[in-house]
């Protein structure tokens, strides 16, 4: 019986609000409502439509909230109500049947779920965002029509009569603080429902131009739990004004938290969505000006947040303007806080040339971190306070979009990279960084073209490259004595212990071992003499190219590598598998060396010994570092007329090398 009467009184049932609570998160029938989805051409103009809503609901709440709350209403002003587009019409047949919806059919709670579906298939010809408009239109005619009548002038007796018959003075005595209390509850979720939809208008509108971020929100089932939003909203106020009845509202509170609930998550999703449209503008920004620059100036700028800080520079112990490096060739060093001690000496010792400074040059350091925490401000201090030349003076100053940019463009990683900049603000090289590890000073000022004639000069020897007494203390005179030398690495300890312990049974003092497996130092430079040659151009095929290859190919593939030299001139470059094999034999075949019987020196015959074991492999192929923008896409087999594989392989060494 009392549901029976509840019913008859409009009294909304707690069955009723577990079930339209249950409707936001119910999956299936979203699903169905979802299908019902059939648009047609000559959609309503959402922005027209939305402001007319706005309009309607901002100035009804602010009327409510007058009458809630009289004290806080006062100095809050009037609404700040949009022009409407002239001319516009609004779709008034969709929306006085879905007035008669919301108003007639809703309190029916037994039908709930029909009311509902035949709201969707009502708007099913209408976008998803004008669904939820319409929907949100009608519940702005019914409540607007309502709370207009409070705020009449004591001359208008037709609009007092009105709001006398339909209530208005009796619902709202301000001695009724429960009902006034559920009324001020209903509006903020009106206000709330209203604040989704524009959230959902201003997405569709904005995304139009951004098809990448089209699905950042999901506008249908948006669009879904705002019209169950509405739905609430109407059944709640239809129940407040048909009675007096204490015990309405009662239920709004858990309903309200929900629907703010599905409100921070729709407003966190544009949020994210407007982050991302900002900085896809930004990039688009930056690109321009890299791409285009007037100046170095300019460029630099581009780089950091200047409106942060007009002296975004440190240099020695003060801070300084980005305008003193007008009319300067700019080297921007680009790294994280491990850049190593060996490129800040080589770095500061080009810093230290009178030449630098004489022809215009500068250093600007740009350090690139994942995170800023207070161990990692530590050690960008540290490492700032050995820099003789310019760096940013805050890591906040960097502009997150351009850090974006600059591993797209200009392919940094992880390794340090020199970006060379000319006054104009023209990148003369995209990263210096190779050639300054391999020739210092002699390789100002830094461009492709030096690169390219320092690799024409004659006599260049890759193993003197690679072998440098910075890296081997030593080595060069070693190289001068033409003493052999026997440079190895391997990813297996126990096979660098085999070539050590064979190594120490010869009795040759004129044999140097250098164990490179361990030595960052040498694999930078390893890699450093590719790279300024795949920057420049180089011939795959050319000789000092392939023998840098054949040894990085034969430590990532085999797992090790040995060369043996006399002085700087290379007798085996080849897999650590067969020279450890013929050093393990040497008791066998040591005798033969003889200069003064048959000639042989101790390379002729580790040579011979060599050639007899080694088997050439089936497939020619070599592996080059993961140097992006530099990496050939085609390159013919320097064995054979046909053209070689591409393939990509993703590695981790732990740490290691």
């Amino acid at each position: 019986m009392d549901n029976f009467i509840n019913h008859l009184l409009g009294k909304p049932d707690q069955s009723m609000w577990a079930n339209l609570l249950a409707s936001f998160d119910d999956k299936k029938f979203m699903k169905e409502m979802v299908n019902t989805h059939a648009p047609e051409e000559g959609d309503v103009d959402v922005q027209s439509l939305f402001h007319l809503v706005e309009n309607t609901l901002q100035g009804t709440t602010a009327i409510v909230d007058s009458i809630v709350n009289p004290r806080g209403a006062q100095g809050s002003g009037s609404p700040d109500f949009k022009p409407l587009k002239e001319g516009f019409n609004p779709p008034l047949a969709a929306i006085n049947d879905v007035v008669c919806q919301l108003t007639c059919k809703a309190l029916d709670t037994k039908n709930l779920r029909q009311t509902l579906v035949s709201l969707f298939h009502q708007l099913s010809s209408f976008s998803w965002v004008n669904k939820a408009l319409i929907a949100l239109s009608s519940l702005a005619v019914f409540y607007g029509d309502f709370w207009r009548l409070a705020r009449v002038e004591p001359s208008d007796k037709l609009a007092e009569s009105m709001a006398i018959l339909k209530g208005l003075p009796e619902i709202t005595k301000p001695s009724d603080l429960q009902k006034i209390s559920v009324f001020g509850v209903l509006n903020e979720m009106i206000k709330t429902t209203l604040n989704m939809t524009q959230c959902i208008v201003d997405f569709e509108h904005e995304s139009k131009d951004f098809p990448q971020l089209s699905t950042m929100i999901d506008v249908a089932s948006s669009v879904y739990q705002i019209i169950i939003s509405i739905l609430a909203c109407s059944i709640q106020f239809t129940s407040l004004i048909s009675i007096v009845d204490d015990n309405k509202g009662k239920d709004l509170s858990a309903f309200a938290r929900k629907v703010n609930m599905v409100h921070r998550n729709i407003k966190q999703h544009y949020e994210d969505f407007s982050q991302k449209k900002e900085e896809i503008k930004e990039y688009q920004r930056l690109l321009r000006i890299i791409n285009a620059p007037t100046d170095n100036v300019e460029l630099i700028k581009a780089l950091l947040y200047i409106k942060d800080d007009p002296q975004p520079l440190f240099i020695g112990s003060k801070k300084d303007k980005i305008e003193s490096l007008r009319r300067k060739n700019v080297l921007l060093l680009i790294s994280d806080l491990k850049l190593t001690s060996h490129d800040l000496s080589i770095l500061i010792k080009i810093y230290e040339e009178c030449k630098f400074h004489e022809e215009g040059y500068e250093i600007v350091w740009v350090p690139i971190i994942k995170q800023e925490c207070e161990d990692v401000i530590k050690r960008f201090q540290n490492l700032q306070l050995q820099m003789p030349w310019c760096s940013v003076h805050s890591l906040k100053l960097i502009n997150r979009v351009a850090i974006r940019i600059i591993k797209e463009k200009w392919h940094f990683k992880q390794d340090a990279i020199v970006t060379v900049l000319d006054p104009r603000g023209r990148v003369s090289n995209q990263n210096a960084m190779s050639m300054i590890r391999i020739w210092g000073k002699d390789a100002f000022p830094f461009t492709g073209a030096v690169a390219a004639d320092i690799w024409k000069r004659p006599g260049i020897n890759w193993f003197e490259l690679l072998a440098t007494d910075f890296i081997f203390p030593g080595i060069q005179e070693a190289i001068k004595a033409e003493k052999y030398i026997f440079l190895y690495g391997a990813e297996e300890p126990k096979t660098t212990q085999v070539i050590e312990d064979s190594l120490k049974k010869i009795d040759d003092k004129a044999i140097v071992a250098l164990n490179v497996t361990k030595s960052q130092f040498f694999w930078n430079r390893l890699k450093s003499c590719m790279l300024s040659k795949l920057q420049i151009g180089g011939d795959l095929h050319e000789p000092i190219m392939q023998d840098i290859l054949r040894l990085y190919t034969c430590f990532k593939k085999d797992g090790g590598f040995t060369v043996l030299t006399k002085g700087s001139r290379v007798m085996i470059n080849d897999s650590h598998m067969y020279v450890t094999m013929v050093l393990v034999q040497y008791e066998t075949w040591k005798k033969h060396v003889n200069v003064n019987v048959n000639g042989k020196t101790f390379d002729m015959v580790f040579k011979e010994q060599f050639d007899l074991l080694y088997v050439p492999p089936r497939c020619h192929h070599f592996y080059i570092p993961n140097m992006v923008g530099y990496i050939p896409e085609d390159v013919k087999c320097p064995i054979c007329p046909g053209m070689m594989n591409n393939i990509v392989k993703f590695e981790c060494c732990h740490g290691a090398h």
